[in-house]
C-alpha cells in the first residue's frame, strides 16, 4: 500500500542502496563527484531516480521500477517534507565524499 500524499504534495518512496548500481552491465556512477556507491534511490510515478551523497540528483533510465520494488520494503518513517527526508538521510550534500557503506 502505497500511503497518501499530503495535500499538494506527492509521494516519493526511497531505499537506501549501499552497494554498486550495474543495470545492465553499466557500473553507475555520480556524474558529479564519481562515487559508485552508497546511493538513495527515490521512486516517483513510477520513475525512479538515483541520488548521491553529494547532493547529485538524476533519473536513471536503466533502473526500472521492478528493480526499485526488489529493494523496497515498508519503513516506519516517513517525512512531510522531501528536502527534511533527503537531509535526515544523509543525502542532502553535506556528506560528499563520504561511504557509509
Amino acid at each position: 500500500m502505497v500511503p497518501e500524499p499530503a495535500p499538494g504534495g506527492a509521494v516519493i518512496r526511497v531505499v537506501e542502496y549501499p552497494g554498486e548500481l550495474n543495470p545492465r552491465g553499466t557500473l553507475v556512477l555520480c556524474s558529479s563527484c564519481r562515487a559508485s556507491r552508497d546511493w538513495l534511490l527515490l521512486e516517483t510515478r513510477r520513475r525512479v531516480f538515483v541520488r548521491c551523497r553529494c547532493g547529485y540528483e538524476w533519473e536513471e533510465g536503466e533502473l526500472d521500477i521492478d528493480f526499485f520494488e526488489e529493494n523496497f520494503s515498508y519503513a516506519d518513517r516517513s517525512w512531510g517534507d522531501a528536502e527534511q527526508a533527503l537531509t535526515d538521510l544523509g543525502f542532502g550534500g553535506e556528506f560528499a565524499g563520504i561511504y557509509f557503506n
